[in-house]
């Protein structure tokens, strides 16, 4: 038998091991978003060179959403039967070249095929990564992992929204492009280098293993589970990505604030989101239902889209932009709660990449609805009809928790 020293050296050693592997995650998602980002943080620079509408800008990004959500529902299905070191090294030099292709210039109606492509390559990426980890991690390295996976977004979004703000003062946004291609083919190359030596030398449990290679069949309470998360996924990324893509239009519009101020106050909002992933940490150990803690959030952006419509009709932009950021911060920990923390605290139940690349698709749905509908809205209803919508999904999201909730109460009184 171990001894209580040994038991701690040995966790030591696999602590220690966990942060390559985690680092290396980190570094291919977080450079995956500079990609994905570098048009939507230039998309009212754009609009202005091309003289195009909202609703055509944000067709660009609807296609590159619909093609990444589809194909996170295949890739996880398949992911498990992937090279890892070798495709996730090509689908970022893949990504790279789009975005280089970008840069020296195409007229506007090829961009959205250009971003079609870009999101059929960069779904390959999330599922794969969090079947990664699932498999070479062990369980005392898994929120570690969670909450090192949550700032991807933050930190890629923070730096292309900051990069395209410079740029901006310049007066060349097809910088952005460029700077993203740079970083995801380091990214590339760091992974294929690094990956022997990353996800050789960890130390895997042989029991949880197990586990993950012999799944039980699903049985009713997983499948409801899964149904809600992915209707909470839906909303959430119709929410996020919403105020991603079009918070520089509304400063600039609704407040008449300069184009490059409005792209860096919209950095507010990737930067108080990692605060909600931080807070998933908290509450999950006081609330052992993914569903709860997703409405508590949900209802926490109800409530402050109420009042962005309120101070939206009041001209106040600086408690808009409050409001904004606490949505914001609701909306990224629900996104790392469905998208990281539950596909891996559940690897014991069903394949994380699988169920990863289902709740991510899921996401994307309402991503493909943010870009092109919300624009559409906001060209014939003004803002104010975008929020509405944004509050009746939010409602919406609670409602669908406190049935999960209902459902799980009545499974438990029958068992």
């Amino acid at each position: 038998m171990e001894t209580v020293k040994e038991k701690a050296q040995a966790k030591e050693k696999a602590g220690k091991g966990a942060f390559l592997p985690i680092f290396l995650c980190w570094l291919a998602y977080t450079a995956a978003y500079l990609g994905r980002y570098s048009y939507s943080s230039n998309i009212t620079a754009i609009e202005d060179a091309f003289g195009v509408t909202h609703s055509q800008s944000g067709l660009v990004t609807t296609c590159f959403f619909f093609a990444y959500g589809i194909g996170q529902v295949v890739n996880g299905i398949l992911c498990k039967h992937y090279n890892k070191r070798v495709i996730i090294s090509f689908v970022l030099l893949v990504s790279s070249a789009i975005n280089v292709t970008i840069f020296l210039g195409v007229p506007f109606e090829y961009l959205k095929y250009l971003w079609l492509l870009n999101g059929v390559a960069q779904s390959v990426l999330w599922s794969s990564l969090i079947l990664v980890l699932s498999e070479n991690l062990e369980s005392g390295s898994l929120t570690k992992a969670v909450l090192a996976m949550s700032t991807t977004v933050t930190v890629g979004t923070f730096t292309v929204y900051g990069f395209s703000s410079l740029m901006s003062l310049i007066g060349n946004y097809t910088y952005t492009f460029l700077f993203a291609a740079t970083v995801m083919t380091i990214a590339s190359f760091c992974w294929v280098l690094l990956y022997k030596k990353a996800f050789n030398g960890v130390v895997k449990l042989e029991k949880a293993n197990k586990s993950i290679q012999n799944y039980k069949k699903a049985d009713l309470s997983l499948i409801v589970m899964i149904v809600m998360l992915c209707l909470l996924a839906v909303a959430n990324n119709l929410v996020k990505d919403g105020l991603t893509t079009w918070v520089p239009s509304i400063l600039k519009e609704q407040f008449g604030l300069p184009e490059a101020l409005s792209i860096l106050l919209s950095l507010v909002l990737p930067i108080v989101g990692i605060f909600g992933a931080v807070s998933n940490a908290a509450l999950k150990k006081r609330i052992s239902s993914f569903l709860t803690v997703g409405g508590i959030w949900y209802f926490i952006s109800a409530v402050c889209l109420s009042f962005v419509i309120i101070f939206l009709k009041l001209d106040i932009w600086y408690l808009v932009l409050f409001f904004f950021g606490v949505v914001a911060l609701s909306m990224y920990g629900t996104n790392n709660l469905i998208t990281s923390m539950a596909p891996l605290y559940m690897r014991d139940r069903i394949n994380s990449g699988l169920l990863a690349g289902i709740i991510n698709g899921c996401c994307y749905v309402g991503s493909t609805v943010s870009s092109y509908g919300l624009g559409t809205i906001a060209d014939n209803f003004g803002w104010i009809g975008v929020f509405i919508l944004l509050l009746c999904v939010c409602i919406f999201a609670v409602i669908i928790s406190l049935l999960g909730l209902l459902n799980k109460s009545a499974n438990s009184k029958k068992s």
